[in-house]
């Protein structure tokens, strides 16, 4: 199954996923789920892996070898390693091609009836997909809550205030994504249930009785299945409440924790948990060592997502009144307002992530990317980085905090780039790499990359590991220098035990970074040009050629030049795992225009008025608004029942 997979094997067959076009923006989190059903098949050459007309059992993916599709006896194409088939027939129920192994394969099949449980069991798995398969036969055995994923939330820090959260993160997601939500809670032994109550929020309520006081209230699932058949709903939040027959009914846990432990383990007989680390502004985790997760090594798995932060003042929230009011009357803060809608983005599965290369000013394009997403209010839950674009993240997620939207870190980073001392700092580093830390501690504070609300991942390369580490603890400034730490130009960071330079040398654009983390919508960014070498005059004499090849000033910049191009497309190979992906051109003397910081407004000019920049931008909004809104092709809301 993927989540027993080494890393680099799961992100292939992820991205072979996405090139169905029905699942080309299905998140990642649904797609991983989608590769923890299939199983691993193989085919000797010549075996007829379905036929023409003959009933859909599921699809398949190739990874191996080659596959002929042919209809009516004559072959249409050859499929090579990496290509599904068969998706598009689960809709008519019947394959409309017969495929054969040219080869001997291998590759993974999926099984209809495990596809349709995941369509339907989860509201955020993309809408084109479920009408894609709303003509489809339906499964022999259907999910017991078709269309609903249930919730259930526990808590482990002292003094949170649970059900005040859970009734403002419905009202939230009620608000900004307009899916269905029904909160049921606990009510007095013996009571009658009441009908549910549809709020001024949208929010729908019932309590249900408890078996005795004190005790849980118990939510019988023929109710549950009758409440959500009723309501339509994409959610339901059981807030201390159990539902009664077999196992526990549950699609996901959310458990409210003091601090995320990377090597916990939490077990639940189904579902998924969400860890929500919950941060007090005024007294937030700081780690004196800078720690990190070698990039190429799985996380917990599936089963446990990567964290949400809640960034939150629960003395602030006790005194709050909540009721069923709608959101606006609650005159939330923009801190709170903020942290809430990151949580919700995160239990939705509708976070967003950026993955920033280096290439020193240049790196002045990811400051207009975030100034863009800003201004057309596109949300930042991830930024991963390497080198300069780990600058740029710095000063954006820094100064991003309690509702402030890191433009001013973005403004501050701009005046020190004119300023020159960006250029002093960079001309330091070629004796020790402080002088890049000093700098950033200066303008961020003593801040730490686990109290940053959007999830700051920048990447450096150990060298006594041979490793690409993504960083999650530690000061952002030391973070930053490690990151940036070019070999051989400027010193190295040196955190006993380990070695670090620049993050680019082993993952220029860290698109793999935010899938690990969690992000459902990728963007990427490789914004470092690849140099081209002119044609140079050559004698025409044999002697003459000779001795002009020995010119070590030609050979070094012959070497400058393919540096330059191995760092640009391995950037372009690992930006493959991105949504949507940004690659800027050649340019002339790219290395050199890096380092001249005092050409940042240029290059902030020249991002604006790039053509292929915007219409990736636009794109990008685009997907984003599909993941949010869910709307169907007459552009109203579906979802539940309705949808598929």
């Amino acid at each position: 199954m993927a989540r027993s997979m080494p890393l680099d094997v799961q992100r292939r067959r992820l991205y072979a996923l996405k090139r169905a076009p029905a699942l080309r923006h299905t998140s990642n989190t649904v797609l991983l789920q989608l590769l923890d059903l299939a199983w691993d098949v193989a085919w000797a050459q010549d075996t007829v892996l379905c036929e023409e007309g003959q009933e859909a059992h599921g699809f398949f993916l190739l990874l191996e070898g080659e596959l002929e599709a042919h209809r009516d006896g004559e072959l249409l194409l050859t499929l090579g390693p990496g290509t599904p088939l068969g998706f598009e027939a689960l809709m008519g129920g019947h394959y409309s091609v017969t495929a054969r192994a040219a080869t001997a394969c291998k590759g993974l099949f999926f099984p209809r009836d495990a596809v349709w449980a995941l369509v339907h069991a989860r509201a955020g798995l993309r809408q084109d997909l479920k009408r894609l398969l709303a003509h489809a036969e339906p499964p022999r055995q259907p999910d017991p809550l078709p269309h609903v994923e249930v919730v259930t939330f526990s808590n482990e820090v002292t003094g949170a205030p649970l059900s005040r959260l859970i009734e403002l993160v419905a009202k939230v997601i009620t608000h900004d994504f307009k899916d269905r939500v029904l909160l049921v809670r606990t009510g007095e032994p013996g009571a009658c249930e009441p009908a549910p109550v549809k709020g001024a929020d949208g929010v729908l309520r019932v309590t249900v009785p408890a078996p005795q006081r004190g005790a849980p209230g118990r939510l019988g699932l023929e109710r549950l299945r009758e409440l959500s058949r009723e309501g339509d709903l994409h959610y339901v939040f059981l807030d201390g409440c159990q539902v009664t027959e077999g196992a526990p009914l549950v699609d996901k846990h959310v458990a409210l924790v003091p601090r995320h432990e990377p090597t916990r383990e939490f077990r639940l007989a189904k579902g998924r948990v969400l860890p929500t680390v919950l941060i007090d502004p005024l007294r937030p985790p700081r780690s004196h060592a800078l720690e990190g997760r070698p990039q190429d090594r799985p996380g917990a798995g599936t089963h446990v997502l990567q964290p949400c932060r809640l960034r939150l003042d629960v003395r602030r929230l006790e005194v709050l009144e909540v009721d069923d009011r709608p959101l606006a009357d609650l005159r939330l803060g923009c801190a709170e307002r903020d942290a809430l809608s990151r949580w919700a983005r995160a239990i939705t599965h509708r976070r967003v992530g950026l993955a920033l290369s280096g290439g020193g000013v240049w790196g002045f394009y990811h400051v207009h990317i975030l100034r863009w997403l800003v201004e057309h209010r596109v949300p930042v839950d991830f930024v991963s980085s390497s080198s300069m674009g780990s600058l740029v993240g710095a000063y954006f997620c820094g100064t991003a905090l309690d509702g402030h939207s890191g433009l001013s870190g973005l403004r501050r980073l701009e005046e020190q780039a004119m300023s020159r001392r960006l250029s002093l700092a960079a001309m330091a580093a070629v004796i020790t790499t402080y002088s890049l830390e000093h700098l950033v501690a200066h303008d961020l504070g003593d801040v730490g990359l686990e109290e940053l609300p959007i999830h700051f991942l920048p990447v450096a390369t150990d060298l006594t590991r041979g490793e690409c580490m993504a960083l999650e603890r530690g000061h952002v400034a030391q973070a930053v220098r490690a990151s940036g730490s070019a070999p051989g130009m400027w010193a190295p960071t040196v955190v006993p035990p380990a070695r670090y330079v620049d993050g680019a040398f082993t993952s220029m654009v860290p698109a793999n970074v935010l899938v690990s983390a969690g992000a459902d919508l990728v963007f990427s960014s490789n914004i470092f040009p690849f140099g081209v070498r002119e044609p140079a005059w050559m004698p025409q004499s044999r002697a003459g050629r000779f001795l002009a090849n020995l010119n070590p000033v030609s050979r070094a910049l012959d070497l400058v030049a393919s540096g330059v191009l191995l760092l640009h497309r391995s950037g372009d190979a690992e930006s493959l795992m991105a949504d949507v992906s940004y690659d800027i051109q050649s340019a002339d003397t790219p290395l050199r225009t890096a380092m001249e910081f005092t050409k940042a407004r240029d290059i902030l000019e020249r991002a604006a008025t790039d053509e292929a920049l915007a219409e990736r931008l636009t794109e990008l909004k685009a997907h984003w608004e599909e993941m949010r809104a869910h709307c169907g092709p007459n552009g109203r809301h579906r979802g539940g029942q309705q949808a598929a």
